[in-house]
């Protein structure tokens, strides 16, 4: 076993989150994870797999956006997506591919009445977007009435879990939500699941069926290709954010510099005090 290899799979690769939640061998995952973020009042009971094709993604975007087309017992369609990084217009993003889903419903002719089927996003967020107060775990968005202050349609809803915000040790994790962030937060560097979680029989399942060494060895050839794709993708991701992040105190520096430039401040006391080079003060 390569060295990169650890006990379970990744849940945030492409292959490790569909291995997990996209088959019809282990719908109880899942069903559990539906449940826990929309199952309510009447718990979903079955869910089949609709094969749906993107277009228009880069090999990029594919390596750290995924997804999986559901469609529930009682024809509520969901869209269950992995994100990775962020992506520009994001929010417009995940209405687009929603709104599409409620697009395809139209039929032709006289005949059609525009009764929708609800279509539903659960999107896990495995980044900090600031479109969203960060101190929440979980947003919720539908449609809604500005004047009467209720809901205008139940059609299309919007549910967005923000990974790096689950910040609990795993013995604080308490309700199944939780626990499910919190693998797919963790789950790679594990040797085992936690005592906690094997109370419940879906995560001792778990333990079984995510680990590497479960996997057929077509499987783990799979794995260890979409392992690279998310490794080298993230790391390219990565370099960007380091670079925006530079560049960010580049220009604060520039804004130090002009504000001492207008007090008056000589430019070598301004280098001194900023790190700028004389060459580059005297552009300002």
């Amino acid at each position: 076993m390569c060295e990169s290899i650890t006990t379970y799979i990744n849940p945030l690769t492409d292959f490790g989150f569909k291995y997990i939640f996209g088959r019809h061998a282990d719908k109880e995952f899942i069903l559990s994870f539906l449940n826990a973020v929309i199952g309510g009042d009447s718990p979903i009971t079955d869910v089949k797999f609709i094969d749906k094709e993107k277009k228009g993604e880069s090999k990029d975007d594919r390596a750290l956006i995924y997804d999986l087309h559901c469609e529930l017992e009682d024809g509520r369609k969901i869209i269950v997506e992995m994100q990775n990084r962020y992506q520009t217009h994001f929010d417009d993003r995940a209405v687009y591919y929603l709104a599409a889903d409620i697009y395809a419903q139209g039929e032709k002719g006289e005949g059609w009445d525009y009764k929708l089927t609800p279509v539903y996003g659960v999107f896990l967020m495995n980044f900090e977007w600031k479109g969203f107060k960060q101190q929440h775990l979980r947003e919720d968005v539908c449609l809604y009435n500005m004047q009467t202050k209720r809901v205008f349609s139940d059609k299309m809803g919007m549910t967005f879990l923000k990974i790096p915000m689950l910040v609990k040790d795993a013995d604080e994790c308490k309700t199944t939500l939780e626990k499910w962030l919190y693998l797919l937060k963790n789950m790679e560097k594990m040797e085992t699941l936690p005592q906690t979680f094997m109370k419940e029989p879906v995560f001792r399942r778990l333990g079984k069926v995510a680990k590497y060494a479960a996997l057929s060895e077509k499987d783990k050839q799979a794995y260890k290709a979409s392992l690279k794709a998310y490794r080298d993708s993230y790391a390219i991701a990565e370099t960007e954010r380091a670079e925006g992040r530079a560049e960010g105190r580049a220009e604060e520096k520039k804004d130090i510099a002009r504000k001492m430039l207008s007090d008056g401040f000589a430019t070598d006391i301004i280098s001194s005090l900023t790190g700028l080079s004389l060459s580059e003060i005297s552009l300002l």
